[in-house]
């Protein structure tokens, strides 16, 4: 799924999950965009997956959320 996809099943947004992360909002904004993952640091993935309680898929057509856990949601 997408990171868009995967922050509305979680119940995130882009400024509840950059406060998660510590970064600034407009970073996650640009990570939503088509292979707007592709660029973002390995680091900064790890943390993500953390957040979202899931996983990043990098392939080579692009890079994909995978969500293990469901924070509740049924």
């Amino acid at each position: 799924m997408t990171l868009k996809e995967a922050m509305a099943y979680q119940g995130e947004n882009a400024d509840t999950l950059a406060e998660k992360i510590g970064i600034r909002a407009g970073e996650i904004t640009k990570w939503m965009r088509p292979a707007g993952l592709l660029r973002v640091p390995s680091a900064r993935l790890q943390q993500l997956a953390v957040a979202l309680d899931g996983g990043v898929l990098v392939t080579e057509d692009g890079a994909e959320v995978e969500l293990y856990g469901n924070r509740g949601n049924a």
